[in-house]
Order: C-alpha cells, then sequence, then structure tokens
C-alpha cells in the first residue's frame, strides 16, 4: 500500500480589474481617449462653476487614469493637458489676481500635484508588474519542481516491493506514505536458501528529495553484497562500512534487519539506531519489544559492530515494524501518539488480520494527528503467523 500527499503547484493570484495586465495598442488608445475626454469634461465643467478651486482635484481623475492604463508617458501629457485646462478656465472666467506671481505659483503647484501622481501610479505599476512577473516565474519553476519530484517519487516507489511474499502460514499487510513526493523510509524482502525470509526496514535521516537519494544508496548496497543477507549483523555491517564512504557528514540511516525461518518462527535480528519492533503474543496480550543491542545508525561510524539477537514468532503472535513517522505523529493535546500507545493498540487489535489492524490504526493517525497531513514519512510492516 502505498500513497503520498499531492502537492501541487502554486495555484494562481485572485487579479480583479484594478490590476494592471498588458494591454493591446487598441486599449490602450481607447484608454488615453477616454482620459482625455475626461479632461475635456472636467474642463468644461470648471468653466461653468467659474473656476471653482474644488473642480481642480477632478482633473486628477483623467491623469490617474492615463498614467495606470495608458503609461507614465500618456500620464505626464494628460498632466500637461490639465494645467492648460485648468488655467484657460481661468482666463475664460476673466479670473485674475493682483499679482502674476501668484497664477504663476497656482500653475506650478497643479501641473506639480499632476506629475506627482502621474509618476506614482507609473512607478507603482511598474512595481506590481514587476512583482507578478517574479511570481509568475516562481510559479513556473515551483509547478517545474514539483514534476521533477514527483517523478524522483515514482522512481523511489519503482525500487521498493510492489506486493509482500507469499509465505506459507503467515500473512503479511505493509504501509508505505511520504510525506512530500519523495523520502527517506525504506523496505524490502528477500528470499533465502533453506527456505527463509529477510524483511529489512530502516530510515534516512530528513525529508525529501536528498533523504531518497540516501535511501536508493542504501537500497543498491544491500542489494550488491546478497552473501551478507543471511546473516543480519553481517548485512548492517556492511550497509554501514559502505554508506559511511558515500554519504554526506550528518547523514545516516536507521535499520532493522530480521530472517524467518516459516516452518519454526524463529527470528534472527540486528538493528543499528532503528525504534525496535514488537512482538504481540496472541495468546497472553504481552506486547514485547525487540531487545535493543548496541548499534549505532548506519553511516556514522565505519568500524560499528552490531549484535545479532533472536525471537520466537509463535502461532497467532503479530510482528509489528514501523519507522519513526507513525509514533511521531502528533496528537491534538500536542503529543506524540508514541511506543505505549502503539503498543497499547497492538494489543487491542491483536485478534484481528495484519490488513484490518493496519487500516484501523492508519485512520486513528488520520483522525487524531493535529499536523493534518503526515510531518514525516511512515512506514508499517505487519507480519501475522497463523493460528
Amino acid at each position: 500500500m502505498s500513497a503520498y500527499p499531492n502537492h501541487g503547484p502554486a495555484q494562481g493570484l485572485s487579479i480583479d480589474w484594478l490590476t494592471p495586465r498588458p494591454l493591446r495598442a487598441s486599449r490602450r488608445a481607447a484608454w488615453l481617449i477616454l482620459a482625455l475626454v475626461a479632461s475635456t469634461v472636467v474642463f468644461i465643467a470648471d468653466d461653468l462653476s467659474g473656476s471653482e478651486l474644488s473642480l481642480s482635484l477632478f482633473y486628477l481623475v483623467p491623469v490617474a487614469a492615463a498614467s495606470w492604463f495608458v503609461g507614465r508617458w500618456a500620464g505626464l501629457s494628460v498632466s500637461l493637458i490639465s494645467t492648460i485646462g485648468w488655467v484657460a478656465a481661468y482666463w475664460l472666467n476673466g479670473r485674475y489676481f493682483s499679482h502674476p506671481a501668484i497664477l504663476y505659483w497656482n500653475v506650478v503647484v497643479e501641473l506639480g500635484v499632476f506629475i506627482s501622481l502621474a509618476l506614482s501610479l507609473s512607478l507603482v505599476r511598474r512595481g506590481i508588474e514587476t512583482e507578478l512577473g517574479l511570481v509568475t516565474e516562481l510559479r513556473k519553476t515551483y509547478a517545474q519542481l514539483d514534476r521533477e519530484l514527483e517523478q524522483v517519487g515514482d522512481i523511489q516507489r519503482q525500487l521498493l516491493p510492489n506486493e509482500p511474499p507469499r509465505i506459507p502460514g503467515y500473512r503479511i499487510a505493509l504501509h508505505y506514505a511520504t510525506s512530500t513526493r519523495a523520502g527517506g523510509d525504506y523496505y524490502d524482502f528477500f528470499t533465502l536458501p533453506e527456505g527463509r525470509f529477510g524483511l529489512l526496514i530502516a530510515d534516512a535521516s530528513g525529508h525529501g528529495t536528498p533523504a531518497a537519494v540516501v535511501m536508493a544508496m542504501t537500497r543498491a548496497l544491500v542489494h550488491a553484497a546478497p552473501e551478507t543477507l543471511q546473516t543480519p549483523s553481517q548485512l548492517l555491517a556492511t550497509a554501514n562500512r559502505e554508506l559511511g564512504r558515500s554519504i554526506l557528514r550528518g547523514q545516516f540511516v536507521t535499520a532493522c534487519y530480521l530472517t524467518l525461518d516459516p516452518g519454526s518462527g524463529r527470528l534472527e535480528y540486528a538493528m543499528a539506531g532503528h525504534n525496535p519492533p514488537y512482538l504481540v503474543r496472541a495468546g497472553s496480550g504481552e506486547a514485547v519489544a525487540f531487545e535493543n543491542p548496541t548499534g549505532p545508525p548506519l553511516g556514522i561510524f565505519e568500524s560499528a559492530t552490531f549484535s545479532c539477537c533472536s525471537a520466537l514468532l509463535g502461532p497467532g503472535d503479530l510482528l509489528a515494524l514501523y519507522t519513526d513517522g507513525i509514533t511521531e505523529a502528533r496528537m491534538p493535546d500536542g503529543e506524540e501518539f508514541g511506543e505505549e500507545r502503539l503498543c497499547a493498540f497492538l494489543v487491542r487489535h491483536r485478534d484481528g488480520d495484519p490488513e484490518m489492524i493496519r487500516d484501523r490504526l492508519l485512520a486513528e493517525l488520520d483522525g487524531r494527528d493535529s499536523m493534518g497531513a503526515p510531518a514525516d514519512d511512515r512506514t508499517l510492516v505487519l507480519v501475522k503467523a497463523g493460528a
């Protein structure tokens, strides 16, 4: 079972009629004519009113329209025409001042106001156009990056088994989901000599593409050394040594690898800093965490060693392997789901089929997770022995 959130491209901006957009020449000409007509109407009103001072403010309307919808030079031209109209209205009404300097001063003030408005609106428009252009480019870049990440995620999922192996007497349920397009969780199954099977679960540090790359490297290293698959401690030691030579400083991988003998139910396992799996006993309902032998995450210490332990998967017993995205899911109270809740859930539902247990656990996590989309990759492998 595989899923990942739908992280689509950025959505378009809401643009109303005032938002500047590229105009064809015909539309620009229409706006310029409209501004000139408006300036003429204001001039006529100014003249008929006897050059009321308040009417001079209406010249700002055609100046603003020309500056915003046509451009800076149109705005400056209408500013000059409006100033001339304002002066003409004064002359036509025979209004003169005792000193010519007063008229000159008023003309300068009117022209200065009109020009300031024209230049200001032109600059605002240019700034918005630049910002919208950057938003458009950012949207295109994000969409391209999202497509590339989706391809990385598709490639990554192709590296994982499509379905668990069919082991007589056992049922296996899977869940794999990344928090982004690609992730760092990894699980795998291996067919071993003498009818045994190997099961590996791992979690690369970080999220997204860097973690996915480390995950792919881990898979390549494991499949490149099939002779190590029979012994869990040897597999982890080899993977640790090779990863330490390849990944960046600060990167690491936690892992748990176990082998299962279906006939006897014997498990042999080794861990490298991973969350210990739970073994839930069918009869007593006791949930036992795997002993955690000292073994650091892979890729940190080249000479690290890993201890091998054993356990028995009896009839009706349930084995749960998981990554920390399961236990670190946030509840509405802000606390993590935690290993204690997980353990209690497994005990409560131990009699169900692995698929049912998986589905109910995911429903509980999704219903109680206060973060919405998973904040971390989630992988769950449930193995149940037949009664």
